[in-house]
């Protein structure tokens, strides 16, 4: 699987350096220092909640709640700061983090403990979390002017000139990717996704493992609301009303098998790449916002399709496969009669 995975990830990449080799052609601005900055800080965000996202999908689970939970720790930790303008930094993440963990930790309750499907569990969560935090707001919005300068630096740190941003959503992929391939937990995700019934009976815990990547996936949306914060500076609760779908989007494009069992978060971080270039290349171009959705949904249709025949051709191999050691069987049998 590692090797089926290379391949996918090289060929991520590939398709990458075409779109921008592409975008470049017509617009040179592209490769401004300032617009590819634009292009890893919108590329960040997204990636840090596709992470998550993809462990969810790899589980064959999904989370459409993202967005909601985002716009809950990014408003609530927000509101906090507004109203204790010296307070410390790191309570503001704790806050942020809390509040996305508490909702991952109610998806995992209705996946696992209710048994409700996903991605009904999480349509219904959608709609309670944003309503939830609309009703706290009560039409508010926190502006940057109402918060204190030591929050929006965060988003303007620089190490070694990049970014400081760019560098958590790195490190969060090289972690999670590592955890993901080399860890016990990581591969009984992906023998979850492959067969379910194969899992639970060789006794792999599914209800603990389900409850880790909704709980996981939360906390990094609550991590991600703070920073969203910090990027934009003004913060409302209906923020990031699209997130769920750019999320999904960058895993099943990145390779990610939306059937489960397939895929890695590193591919998913190159999808979220992708999905930012094709956007600064459209606003770049001049184009209609609608070509960016059409080409998005086009990207998972034909995504989608793809794996689906691999796998089909894959389950045809693995059947003749063992009808030859069928064959060999029974022909050694009569050789030895």
């Amino acid at each position: 699987m590692s090797g089926l995975l290379r391949v996918r990830e090289a060929g991520l990449v590939l398709a990458l350096l075409v779109i921008c080799a592409g975008v470049t052609l017509r617009e040179p601005r592209f490769l401004n220092g300032a617009n590819l900055e634009q292009v890893a800080l919108s590329a960040t965000l997204v990636c840090i909640v596709a992470l998550g996202e993809a462990l969810v999908i790899i589980a064959r689970q999904v989370d459409l709640s993202v967005g909601a939970i985002v716009a809950s720790s990014a408003f609530v930790s927000a509101d906090w700061l507004s109203k204790h303008p010296g307070g410390s930094m790191v309570f503001v993440f704790a806050i942020g983090c809390t509040v996305g963990l508490a909702m991952g930790a109610g998806n995992a309750l209705l996946v696992v403990a209710a048994r409700i499907p996903a991605i009904v569990a999480t349509l219904g969560t959608l709609a309670i979390y944003r309503g939830a935090v609309i009703v706290f707001a009560g039409g508010r919005q926190i502006s940057a002017t109402i918060l204190p300068d030591s929050y929006q630096a965060i988003a303007q740190v620089r190490v070694l000139h990049v970014p400081l941003l760019v560098w958590i959503a790195v490190a969060l992929t090289l972690v999670l990717g590592w955890a993901a391939s080399y860890t016990r937990t990581g591969r009984n995700l992906y023998a979850l996704g492959s067969d379910p019934e194969s899992a639970r009976f060789v006794g792999i815990n599914e209800g603990w493992h389900l409850a880790l990547v909704f709980v996981l996936s939360g906390l990094l949306c609550g991590f991600v609301g703070v920073l969203w914060g910090a990027r934009f500076g003004t913060v409302d609760a209906v923020l990031a009303p699209d997130l769920h779908f750019q999320a999904i989007s960058a895993v099943v494009v990145g390779g990610v098998s939306i059937f489960g069992g397939s895929g890695s978060v590193y591919g998913a971080a190159i999808g979220a790449v992708i999905f930012a270039v094709l956007q600064n290349g459209v606003q770049l171009l001049g184009l209609n916002q609608f070509w960016l959705q059409a080409v998005t949904g086009a990207a998972i249709l034909g995504t989608v399709i793809l794996y689906s025949l691999l796998a089909r051709r894959a389950e045809r191999a693995e059947r003749e496969g063992r009808r030859r050691s069928v064959g060999l069987g029974l022909n050694r049998g009569v050789g030895a009669g």
